[in-house]
């Protein structure tokens, strides 16, 4: 009867193995999430690479002699009701749309960390404010602030991000002040503390840190959830305005022709699925990885 050993090193010691390998290990046993990687990844290269050697004139080109054209050889994806190329709109529309959701989520964990840090490590009457705010900003319906801040403000890319992200903080806040509440009484933290270590130190260095792990899928949702948010703001018409193509804004002027040419809503719609659908199963994955409590 053969007993199960521990892997070992040339010294005969057992291997230790380095967190980013021990992540990447779970990570693969989740292959919806591999899969998901891949095809974002393919998204991400065309969205963004396609642009450096096609022109926008190219995909904002009318031909009116061959408007509502379905899929060809000459125009994969078809054309729209004035004659422009729905693949190069659709790959355009791709680096707007994603560059939108990538950019509100990191700016919605950068503010949701700060709030949410300082709020669980602070306490207090700090604690009670900071966290009265974010509940009063959940409570009101997001797509109506991004509404009304979009007339005040404008619709430029820039503008719609920034509206985003700064609306989207509130999950990643509670979800770092539930962990800075606990880590702050752990012996790491206290022991900082005796040495005399500043509380932006402990903050920075020692108790944000060990928040990464849920931030970091919750990020990762963050995007999909952007993505969707541009995308019902353009098609309200009230996003990013023409003639920039984004998906959301596809679908709006696609409105009218859903019977006689379907093609038009079809594909920059079922692009925005199977984003979605991939940066949840990223996340997913990422969450069953940073797991402290899996099994290896």
């Amino acid at each position: 009867m053969e007993i199960p050993h521990e892997p070992t090193t040339s010294q005969g010691g057992p291997r230790l193995e380095s967190l980013p390998g021990l992540i990447w290990r779970r990570l693969r046993r989740h292959r919806l999430a591999l899969v998901s990687v891949f095809i974002l990844a393919v998204l991400i290269i065309i969205s963004f690479g396609v642009p450096l050697f096609v022109s926008e004139d190219d995909a904002n080109r009318l031909n009116l002699r061959a408007k509502l054209e379905p899929p060809s050889l000459a125009h994969p994806f078809g054309t729209d009701d004035i004659g422009r190329d729905i693949l190069l709109r659709t790959i355009f529309g791709g680096r707007v749309s994603l560059r939108i959701g990538l950019l509100a989520a990191l700016l919605s964990m950068a503010i949701g960390v700060s709030i949410g840090a300082l709020a669980g490590y602070r306490g207090g009457w700090l604690d009670n404010v900071l966290m009265r705010f974010t509940d009063a900003l959940l409570s009101i319906p997001t797509l109506f602030i991004l509404i009304v801040l979009a007339q005040v403000f404008g619709r430029s890319i820039t503008i719609v991000t920034i509206v985003i992200g700064a609306l989207s903080w509130m999950p990643v806040c509670r979800i770092v002040r539930a962990n800075v509440l606990s880590l702050k009484e752990r012996e790491f933290a206290m022991a900082a503390r005796a040495l005399g270590s500043r509380d932006s130190r402990i903050l920075s260095r020692h108790i944000v840190p060990n928040t990464i792990a849920p931030v970091v899928v919750a990020a990762t949702l963050g995007v999909g959830r952007a993505i969707i948010i541009e995308a019902s703001l353009s098609f309200l018409g009230l996003g990013v305005q023409p003639p920039i193509a984004t998906w959301g804004s596809m679908l709006n002027r696609a409105q009218g022709f859903l019977v006689t040419a379907p093609w038009v809503a079809f594909f920059p719609g079922i692009l925005i699925l199977v984003t979605v659908l991939c940066v949840n199963f990223i996340g997913d994955g990422l969450r069953d990885a940073l797991d402290p409590y899996a099994q290896n």
